[in-house]
């Protein structure tokens, strides 16, 4: 049987537009978009806060560049996004540039929340209609980050899927968390996975973890066998994503080194901290076994900011603590 093969391409120096192309290139990208077809791109936008952009949503320059490569042979490219619990798909479509690269490149840009939404068959999803703009693409093509998740331990290919469910609340859904993002992959199926790598994230992603400059664009069109070679390229064991795991467990990909053909031209610059599921973590995921916590402790306002900047206090706390202990072990 032949080997999924991933390329990553180091990116420092050189045009993002053209280490772009060429790792599109060399998944073979035309195989994939017939001459005319529709293709959806989903990048991962997951906060319009202009201060963790960088690290956190794919850039605009590599999401431009794939919607150029895919402009010159699709007849209609179209961007999408979805709502997150508290912002707008369109908040975070302007402020991530998605807007500018729209314009320039003559492409569409769509929020999920407010497509048109349609039933799918699936025992979790039931009132939980996806986007007809994917269900009816030609080709769904997935954008996404190298970055950890205290919850899933990697947010990549796959994960960058849970933003296709377009309802705002679908923390709801966290319960089902790692066997429901390959359920959605399989109902979607993208074809072609590009990942930002030139700003990844560490330790207590996908939002407030650390920035580390990778300088790299990886792509692949096996997205299991991507997010497997993208973590251990940052030094993280892909079998300790269970999201991961399920997803080759229901053959969307491979997971297994000796069944991924790897094309990488650089190594990283270091070896990624793990997320850590610290007790606010840990307790949130506990919240969300239970619909009822979730709608009235997550999903209200006036009880979960108290509660996070609590949470954030502790924190704090405690990296203070220990950085004074540290401090105190090197001066004895």
């Amino acid at each position: 049987m032949a080997k999924s093969r991933v390329f990553i391409r180091t990116a420092i120096g050189k045009p993002i537009e053209s280490v772009v192309a060429h790792v599109m290139d060399l998944c073979q990208w035309m195989e994939i978009v017939p001459q005319g077809a529709t293709v959806v791109v989903k990048p991962n936008l997951c906060t319009p806060s202009r201060e963790i952009i960088e690290t956190a949503n794919v850039s605009a320059e590599v999401l431009e560049a794939v919607c150029k490569v895919l402009a010159t042979r699709a007849g209609r490219v179209v961007i999408g996004e979805s709502d997150g619990v508290r912002y707008s798909a369109e908040e975070a479509f302007e402020m991530s540039g998605t807007y500018e690269v729209a314009r320039r490149v003559g492409v569409e840009v769509r929020s999920f929340t407010r497509d048109e939404l349609v039933p799918v068959d699936h025992p979790h999803l039931k009132g939980w209609n996806l986007p007809r703009t994917l269900l009816e693409a030609d080709v769904f093509v997935t954008v996404a980050k190298i970055k950890t998740h205290a919850t899933t331990a990697y947010t990549g290919a796959l994960k960058n899927q849970w933003g296709c469910i377009p309802q705002r609340d679908r923390i709801i859904l966290h319960k089902y968390l790692h066997t429901l993002i390959g359920d959605i992959n399989r109902i979607l199926r993208p074809r072609l996975a590009v990942i930002d790598g030139l700003v990844g994230m560490e330790g207590r992603g996908p939002i407030n973890g650390r920035p580390v400059k990778l300088g790299v664009i990886a792509a692949g069109r096996d997205i299991v066998a991507v997010d497997a070679s993208c973590m251990r390229f940052v030094g993280l064991d892909p079998y300790t994503a269970r999201h991961i795991v399920h997803a080759a467990a229901i053959g969307l990909g491979s997971i297994a080194e000796e069944e991924i053909e790897v094309d990488a031209d650089c190594v990283a610059c270091k070896r990624f901290l793990p997320a850590e599921a610290d007790w606010p973590i840990r307790a949130m995921n506990l919240i969300t076994k239970s619909e009822f916590l979730t709608r009235h402790l997550l999903l209200n306002d006036s009880i979960f900011f108290p509660a996070r900047w609590f949470a954030n206090f502790c924190r704090r706390l405690k990296a203070g603590v220990l950085g004074g202990e540290s401090q105190d072990r090197r001066l004895s």
